[in-house]
């Protein structure tokens, strides 16, 4: 049973083991594969490290050490004690035996060994071994194996048990490297470097090694302790060192102060009787000044701290009872200085402990420094000036306040401060502070001379600045600004020179020179530029020089209440100046700053001088433009203009932009064109802005005038781009939108606002037209919103669109020339050059939504008259004149209402209409030019198609006259279904040349068949035509296709019909009345014999109306003479009545007889005439025919009053009805709404 739990525990102790060891090794060796820069420096510490602690606890043992270098490989030795079992199993399986508690070790901190690997991980070991029951060594070699992972790791192990040999004694322990990788020949670069850095302090602080040797690829390095002496009355030592560098010696010499005392917190944390070592070094150079190798730590336990550099010192520091971090790379400075669970000192309290221990160290060396006159003791300072950056397991505050503090004021209490005579302390001198690198040596004799040399030598404030604080009550720093204000505080030249040894002016001349190249702003701030009183002054925007300002400018500067002198730099400065020395400019400067804000009178004072001596004209003239346009607006502060030779032309710059401003916000002030302000001032202004202010932002003002002459913002104004004043007027009268109030006057010169204005045209105010004639005609309320809509009124739209119309294209050939051709006949009105304007003819779509109502306009003109006749009448136009109209307007314009003709001229709807004839041609090659723009011209271009009609119907075949006058004697009228033959083909149906035929032989059956229409005359007429006439002109096999029935039938139908009985007894009578030669004789002469039953017509009218020897009509008493009377005397009053006869007497014999034509005309057609006469009031074109014919040109004729009367005549019409109810029996229209 016992075995076998030997044998259990045996089992698994060596997985323990395993698992142990890994854990201790593998995440370093991670870390080593790519190690850090402070890895690379210490690896040769730690093998320094390992020879040191060899010989611990062996009083007066010393070690030797030797590094050979060849290549990438690298062997160190020492003669140090051999291993024993645990150390050397220590070593290869890595725990430590024995260093924890051991205070003599160095190694007893941390992971060692280990990071000798960052050189490489592969380690051959020869040494001397003493077993465990032996006193006597034998000699051992061992290879390291520690590259991979965790199994990796566990097999290198294994080869390294394996490697294990037992051989003669060796004397020496070695350790072997190669270098493999880059990283490890970097290791091995960096560590040799920080090992020559660093081995002279090494050897100082580590007694137990009694030589050095480095054999670096061939150079030999060697170092050994020469000697020590000692100062007792000082607490110092100093020890010098030989140092053999391949050949090169020298001596490295280090000032020293130790204590070694019992320390009872020490004692109580360790439980051993402890004494605290603290050695406080600096290195003295071969001059006996103070040196420091910035790239060695000034931390060291025994060894160098690699890693520490940042945290500087005035003196290296070397404690093996620091307790540093586990990587040896700083010490515990952070926690406190009790550990709460033991009771005892902390590792942070230990630290501590040691720096403030350190401070009685400092005071020894410093004192020797001072009295052993040794160089650059503003090295002593080093560290001083801040606390360190350290990062890791430090407190800033703690630092500062309980180890800098002391130490500062050790410093400042002896002498280290080279005046370049002797040594002061910090506090007996002004030190220079610098905050430039370029200019120090000016700036310190700047100061020395100001404080009268009571400060460091040039190279000590150099040297020192680097190091001295800030804080400090005690430190008297002096900048160039304490300068400044002590050249203040004199107040004046003659104070100052009291205290300056060398020549005043000179002095402050290169001091003002300086202080305005490095620290301009200090002339502002401080006063120190003597004026021409000798007081010193501030630099501010009116100093300046007056060496060569001329008598006109110092004239003007004195209207300015510009006090010069006071203000003025004195002459004998002549190096600085505060911006152009000794030049006009400045003087100019003096006025700029004067001016610099607006005042009338002030500025106005420089507007009147003019440089002529100027070599630039141009600029000349701009000043005096600038002056004649002042002298409009400010008239009473100007007396003319004055002389500004040698005025540079820049004195205007900034002041001419404020007159310009002033100048327009005066122009602004107007409001609108006056007297004062024309449009020829205005234009002015702007060319002066277009030559010489274009940067100026002149549309922050209002001064450009409208086309309503008020004035604007350029911002608010459009240039007028030929817009039409018609449309202009057009949305003002119709819409209330006044476009001229956004439209820049014609007048101004728009070329002197190039690239800063906007344009508009006629097309821009398209979408204004649309808005416009697209709104509802009347107000709607929507119950939604509660509000009534926008609304435009009908009639408004009527009239906008009169005036659109106005507007036309220069070519005669457009559509829009043609309607405004059409609309001028339409409306009976030429429009004279004045009334109407030319656009051009990519101008077309404003009229996109008015021209509908010009349409309307037409059409109702159209609509108005029954037919051709009466509308040409009422147009003055011939009946073909009116017919080209009618067919430009169908053809080109929508088509609506009774407006098309039909082949009696009268007008109808296009619906009820058809074109004559059928094509023989194709549709789409039919009538081609009806729709082309060759219609268009008012006058001379308006009929230029008839021939292109003619053309055009020699293509169709038409329904000859004779078959139009046979229809209509059988009832069936085609020519009024026709559309007229003038207006081209605007119908979509058509008849054709054998629908009538056949129309008209079923209209001669149907009668045929019906003996009650033998008898009428129509009839009669009709077959007479067709079967005697017609049939006569066409082939028989013609005459059988389109006639069949009155062919079949012919002569039937001439006996039944064309000559009837009645027929038949004239015959016989002529025939008994007349011979054959006389008959024919009749026939012959049947025109004369109608004129001659006209004549008896005639003459039967005139025994009811013929014109006098008076001049006057005279009408009769025939049956009609009393209604034609009537009729006259609704419209003048000139109608008598005498002897039963009526009389009209006019003014002038032309007047009489145009009335005497149309009473003729009236009787002439007795239907008209009755038509006329029986309406209760004439038409409204009676009425205006009658006027134009009865009140033209009759001054007797009281005009104003005739509407009236009429109107009254209306009222009193009215009055007779009483009510409303008898009314409504007489007026054909809605009686309410009429």
């Amino acid at each position: 049973m016992s075995n076998l739990k030997n044998d259990f525990f045996n089992k698994n102790r060596t997985k323990v083991f395993e698992k142990i060891y890994i854990a201790n090794v593998r995440n370093r060796l991670r870390e080593l594969v790519n190690p850090n820069d402070a890895d690379c420096k210490r690896w040769i510490w730690e093998l320094v490290q390992n020879a040191k602690d060899s010989i611990s606890g062996q009083p007066g043992r010393k070690v030797d050490i030797e590094l050979n270098v060849d290549s990438d490989t690298y062997i160190f030795k020492h003669n140090g004690s051999p291993f024993n079992e645990n150390t050397l199993f220590g070593l290869l399986y890595k725990y430590s035996e024995g260093k924890t508690n051991n205070y003599e070790s160095t190694g007893r901190f941390g992971t060692g060994f280990l990071t000798t690997h960052s050189l490489s991980k592969t380690v051959e070991i020869s040494g001397d071994l003493i077993p465990d029951g032996q006193t006597e060594p034998t000699g051992f070699s061992v290879t390291m194996y520690r590259e991979g992972e965790d199994s990796e790791l566990l097999e290198g192990l294994r080869k390294t048990e394996d490697s294990l040999r037992y051989e003669k004694p060796f004397h020496w322990t070695t350790y072997k490297y190669k270098a493999v990788t880059k990283r490890n020949k970097e290791a091995g670069q960096l560590g040799i470097k920080n090992f020559k850095d660093n081995i002279d302090k090494v050897m100082l602080f580590c007694l137990e090694i009694n030589s050095i040797k480095l054999n670096d690829n061939g150079k030999i390095l060697t170092i050994e302790r020469s000697g020590i002496k000692d100062y007792p009355e000082y607490k110092c030592q100093k020890i010098t060192f030989i140092v053999n560098d391949n050949n090169r010696k020298f001596n490295k010499i280090f000032l020293y102060s130790k204590i070694e005392e019992y320390n009872e917190w020490l004692t109580i944390r360790f439980n051993k009787r402890r004494n605290i070592r603290i050695c406080c070094a600096i290195e003295l150079d071969s001059n006996n000044d103070i040196y420091i190798n910035t790239s060695s730590p000034g931390l060291f336990c025994s060894l160098p701290l690699v890693g520490s550099e940042v945290h500087e010192f005035p003196f290296i520091i070397n404690s093996q009872d620091f307790e540093p971090d586990s990587e040896r790379q700083s010490i515990f400075l952070a926690g406190n200085d009790i550990d709460e669970k033991t009771g005892k000192i902390s590792d942070p309290g230990i630290n501590r402990m040691i720096l403030n221990k350190s401070h009685n160290l400092y005071k020894n060396l410093l004192g020797f420094i001072c009295d052993f006159n040794i160089g650059k003791r503003y090295m002593a300072a080093r560290g001083l000036r801040s606390v360190p950056h350290v990062t890791r397991f430090f407190d800033r505050v703690w630092y500062k306040e309980y180890f800098i503090k002391p130490m500062r004021e050790i410093l400042i209490s002896f002498p280290i401060i080279w005046n370049g005579s002797q040594y002061k302390k910090i506090s007996e001198l002004k030190i220079p502070n610098y905050d430039m690198t370029n200019e120090r040596k000016q700036i310190y004799d700047f100061i020395s001379e100001i404080y009268n040399n009571e400060v460091p030598s040039y190279d000590e404030s150099i040297n020192i600045e680097k190091y001295l604080w800030s804080d400090d009550e005690n430190i008297d720093f002096v900048d160039i600004e304490d300068c400044v204000i002590s050249i203040d505080d004199y107040e004046n030249i003659t104070t100052l020179q009291d205290n300056i040894n060398e020549d005043v002016w000179e002095w402050l001349d290169s001091f003002l020179s300086f202080i305005k190249s490095y620290y301009p702003t200090y002339l502002e701030r401080y006063a120190i530029i003597p004026n021409m009183n000798k007081d010193f002054v501030k630099l501010n925007q009116f100093l300046a020089t007056s060496k060569y300002v001329p008598k006109n400018i110092i004239e003007c500067l004195e209207k300015l209440d510009i006090n010069w002198k006071e203000r003025h730099i004195h002459k004998k400065i002549k190096k600085y100046s505060p911006g152009t020395d000794h030049k006009i400019s400045i003087a100019v400067s003096e006025i700029r700053d004067t001016l610099s804000e607006w005042s009338e009178e002030k500025v106005l004072t420089l507007i009147q001088y003019i440089p002529y001596d100027c070599e630039d004209t141009k600029f000349i003239q701009k000043r005096k433009s600038i002056y004649e346009l002042c002298s409009v607006i400010w008239e009473n502060y100007l007396s003319g203009e004055k002389d500004g030779s040698k005025f540079p032309e820049d004195l205007w710059n900034g002041i001419d932009e404020m007159v310009f401003d002033k100048l327009l916000l005066e122009i602004q002030e107007s409001k609108k064109i006056d007297d004062k302000i024309s449009v020829e001032f205005i234009n002015k202004v702007l060319k002066c802005f277009s030559q010489y202010f274009q940067n100026f932002e002149i549309n922050e003002y209002s001064f450009i005038p409208n086309q309503n002459n008020k004035l604007c913002s350029i911002n608010d104004l459009y240039e007028d781009i030929e817009i039409p004043e018609i449309l202009k007027d057009c949305l003002k009268n119709c819409f209330g939108e006044d476009i001229r109030e956004n439209l820049i006057n014609k007048e101004i010169e728009t070329r002197n606002l190039k690239n800063i204005i906007t344009t508009r045209e006629i097309t821009d105010y398209r979408s204004t037209l649309k808005k416009y004639f697209l709104m509802d005609e009347e107000m709607k309320y929507n119950r939604y919103s509660r509000t009534y809509s926008k609304y435009v009124p009908r009639n408004s739209k009527i009239e906008a669109a009169k005036y659109l119309i106005r507007i036309v294209h220069n070519d005669s050939h457009t559509l829009q020339r043609k309607l405004f051709n059409l609309y001028q006949v339409f409306i009976k009105h030429k429009f004279s050059e004045d009334e109407y304007c030319v656009i051009d003819n990519k101008y077309h779509d404003i009229w996109d939504y008015s021209n509908k109502y010009i349409y309307e306009i037409i059409r109702n003109i159209i609509e108005e008259n029954d037919d051709v006749n009466s509308l040409a009448k009422n147009l003055g136009k011939s009946e073909n004149e009116i017919l080209k109209y009618l067919k430009i307007f169908i053809n080109n314009f929508p088509i609506k209402g009774k407006i098309v003709p039909n082949q009696y001229s009268e007008f109808c709807e296009i619906a009820k209409l058809m074109n004559e004839g059928m094509d023989n041609i194709p549709f789409d090659k039919f009538d081609s030019d009806i729709f082309s723009d060759s219609y268009l011209s008012y006058s001379d271009t308006l009929y230029e198609d008839s021939e292109s009609d003619n053309n055009n119907n020699n293509n169709i075949k038409l329904i000859p006259k004779e078959l139009k006058d046979i229809a209509k004697y059988l009832g069936y009228d085609v020519r009024a279904g026709l559309v007229h033959k003038s207006i081209g083909r605007p119908c979509s149906r058509s008849i054709s040349y054998e629908d009538i035929c056949k129309k008209i032989d079923e209209l001669i059956e149907k009668k045929h068949k019906n003996k009650d229409t033998y008898k009428d005359k129509n009839f009669k007429k009709a077959a007479y035509i067709l079967l005697e006439k017609y049939f006569k002109t066409m082939e028989e096999i013609e005459i059988k296709k389109l006639f069949p029935y009155s062919y079949l039938l012919k002569n039937n139908i001439i006996i039944d019909v064309v000559i009837d009985e009645s027929a038949r007894e004239t015959l016989v009578n002529i025939g008994n009345t007349y011979d054959d030669d006389e008959i024919k004789e009749l026939l012959k002469n049947s025109n004369e014999i109608k004129q001659f039953l006209k004549t008896i017509k005639q003459k039967q009218f005139l025994k009811i109306i013929h014109k006098d020897s008076s001049q006057s009509i005279v009408i009769g008493s025939g049956p009609n003479s009393e209604r034609i009377s009537r009729f006259f005397k609704k419209y003048n009053n000139r109608i008598s009545y005498s002897n039963n006869e009526y009389y009209y007497s006019g003014p002038n014999s032309k007047m009489i007889d145009e009335i005497y034509n149309i009473i003729y005309k009236i009787l002439d057609n007795s239907n008209e005439f009755n038509n006329v006469i029986l309406n209760k009031i004439p038409s409204y074109d009676e009425l205006i025919n009658i006027e134009k014919y009865l009140l033209k040109n009759d001054e007797n004729i009281d005009h104003e009053n005739i509407d009236n009367e009429n109107i009254e005549d209306c009222v009193s019409f009215i009055d007779n009805y009483k009510n409303v109810t008898i009314l409504q029996d007489n007026i054909n229209e809605d009686v309410w709404e009429w």
